[in-house]
Order: structure tokens, then C-alpha cells, then sequence
């Protein structure tokens, strides 16, 4: 990436601003991180009423996290995704915890983020908060960025224990689903899987996840091709055996495991069997043609609804299938759909 200290001509992207109390002269370190190690891009220089201007010479070519480093008071880290413009408003006494970022929709939610991470002093609140950034993120840098933060030089979100796996994995989908290539989404899906070695649920591939939730049913409303609000919930109270499908109709395995299920909605449904699948495709009019020849209810995730039933039910992998049983109670998890004939036949 080539870049320029220069003021002259809005080629690429900058970032701007002001940091009352910094000496005249005083440097900024442009920064960039590649596999964790943070490195040196460039710099700029502070004038005397505070003000920086820095302008990159090319395009951010997808969409990065950034730092800007004042020695000896910290860093402020700031998301760039092509030709933005960004605003920085600093004190030097509390650079890197006490500024303002402005220029585009993610600059505004990183700088949410910080402002949150700095006024949240209790672990389990602030995962709360941070877990609805990743969750119900569609950009895959929110969710990068929110998973790594830490309090007190802590990671608030471990990847060894339980509830800190949960959400690396939910990031990782993010990626998964909306940018499959980036680096990014590969180091957290790394980091995740990592994280389940030990925890001693190594699954028998690193595509296949086979822990079952630890709460119970967790409701998902959701709409289907015909507009109508589908309950999970409501279905698992009217007592049948409930196939809850977690896919996404444009991958490759998309049409055999719908065969698989398409022979069990045949063979069990007048016994007691429902199938409620989500689907999790980019497009809803591509969506919509396939569920309409689809007997069972299908509803659909639109990107804007984020990744909450994922995350929710630790889904890292498409297809993934729960068993939940006629008291509501979910009984299995199965990711291979040649297991599901034997494993349901178990309910009839």
C-alpha cells in the first residue's frame, strides 16, 4: 500500500483531526497489524494548534483496522475501507482512551466500542455489551474488532472458556458468511478452534462443531416465503418431534441435505415431525425460490439480522442440525447429514 504524508489531492483515504495538548512537532505513528505484530505504515506531524492531516496515496483495497500511536499515552485504532474520510478529535493526556472518531458508520461504532470498554469496569457487563456488537454485526471488522478487546490488560473475551469460545465462533461466521476469503476470518475460525482443543471438544474435522447448547430452546422468529412470522418456540410447544436447520441454500451440500430431509419430512411427518429451517443466504429472491418448493417451514436470516441464531446455538458450519424432542428439549446436535436418518428414527 503506498502512501503519502502529502495534503495535496483526495486520491485515497485520510484521517484528520486534532489532539489538544500534544507538542508542536510531535509524531504520530501510522500503524498496521499483520498476524498480531503491530508495524510501522508512516507518520505525521502535529502543528501547533493540535491539528494532523494525514492522506493516504491509494484506496484502502478492503476494509482494515488502523492505529495511530502517540508515544508514551497510547494508540487509537480506527477502521478504513476505501476512499474514507475520517475525524479524530484526542486530548494527548488520554490518547487512546479518551477521543472521538467520526468520517463513516464503522469509525462511529469503533469509537462506540472504546467509549464503552473505558466506562464499563465489570467483566461480565462488558461482555454483555460487546457480545450484541459481534452478534448482531455485518461487517466482519466490528465483530474483529470488538472480540479483541481487553480490560484491565485482560482479554474480555477468552477463547478457552465456554461463553468466550461461543462468541470467537459467532465472529468467525461473520466472516464465514459475509467475506469467506478474508485473512481475518480464517485467524478467528483458527482462534476458535484452538480454543475448543482446550477445552477438550476437538471435533473430527476443523469444519465439524459437536457441542450441544447449554441452555435450553432459544427462541428464533423468523419470516417465511409467504410473510408469515414462524415461532420456533411455538412449534416446539405443540408437542412434535422438531429438525431445527441451520443452512444456507447456495452452498454446495445445499441439495443433498435437503434430500436427507426431504426423505424424513416423508417418512415422519404424519407421525409427529416438523423441520423449521433458517436459512442464511446473501440474496432473498434466490432465497425465496428455493423454499417455495420446500414442504417444511422455512424462514430466512437476512444479513441485516446479523448472526444472533448462530451464535446462539454455536453454529460454526453449514448445514447443522438439533434434535429437539416433544418436550421442547433439545436432545442432539448433528453436523453430518447421513446420521440424521438413524438418529431421528430414534424419536418414532
Amino acid at each position: 500500500m503506498a502512501l503519502a504524508v502529502s495534503c495535496s489531492g483526495p486520491k485515497g483515504w485520510s484521517v484528520s483531526g486534532t489532539v489538544a495538548g500534544a507538542e508542536e512537532g510531535s509524531s504520530l505513528a501510522l500503524e498496521a497489524c499483520n498476524a498480531g505484530r503491530w508495524y510501522v505504515l508512516d507518520s505525521v506531524r502535529v502543528g501547533a494548534d493540535g491539528r494532523f492531516d494525514y492522506r493516504a496515496a491509494e484506496l484502502m483495497p478492503s476494509v482494515d483496522i488502523l492505529r495511530l500511536t502517540l508515544p508514551g499515552k497510547g494508540s487509537v485504532y480506527f477502521p478504513v475501507d476505501g476512499d474514507d474520510r475520517l475525524t479524530l478529535e484526542a486530548e494527548a493526556a488520554t490518547f487512546g482512551t479518551g477521543h472521538r472518531l467520526g468520517g463513516s458508520d464503522l469509525a462511529s461504532t469503533v469509537s462506540a466500542i472504546d467509549s464503552i470498554v473505558a466506562a464499563t469496569p465489570s467483566l461480565p457487563d462488558l461482555q454483555r455489551k460487546l457480545a450484541g456488537f459481534i452478534t448482531s454485526d455485518t461487517t466482519g471488522i466490528v465483530a474483529y474488532y470488538a472480540v479483541g478487546k481487553s480490560l484491565d490488560g485482560k482479554p474480555v473475551f477468552n477463547p478457552a472458556d465456554n461463553f468466550g469460545n461461543r462468541i470467537y465462533g459467532a465472529a468467525a461466521q461473520v466472516y464465514a458468511h459475509y467475506h469467506p476469503l478474508d485473512a481475518k476470518g480464517v485467524a478467528l475460525k483458527q482462534v476458535y478452534f484452538e480454543g475448543r482443543k482446550a477445552l477438550g471438544r476437538v471435533p473430527d474435522t476443523p469444519e465439524q462443531v459437536y457441542e450441544v447448547p447449554e441452555a435450553s430452546l432459544i427462541e428464533i422468529e423468523r419470516y417465511d416465503d409467504r410473510g408469515v412470522k414462524r415461532s420456533l418456540a411455538e412449534e416446539a410447544a405443540k408437542g412434535n418431534v422438531i429438525l431445527l436447520s441451520f443452512t444456507d441454500y447456495g452452498t454446495q451440500s445445499s441439495p443433498a441435505y435437503n434430500n436427507v430431509l426431504n426423505d424424513l419430512y416423508a417418512l415422519y411427518h404424519s407421525k409427529g415431525l416438523e423441520i423449521y429451517q433458517i436459512a442464511f443466504d446473501a440474496n432473498e429472491v434466490e432465497w425465496k425460490e428455493a423454499a417455495r418448493n420446500l414442504p417444511w417451514i422455512t424462514v430466512w436470516n437476512a444479513p441485516e439480522d446479523g448472526v444472533g441464531p448462530l451464535a446462539s446455538y454455536n453454529v460454526g458450519v453449514f448445514p447443522s442440525t438439533y434434535i429437539i424432542d416433544r418436550k421442547g428439549e433439545i436432545r442432539k446436535r448433528v453436523t453430518d447429514p447421513t446420521d440424521l436418518p438413524k438418529e431421528i428414527a430414534k424419536y418414532f
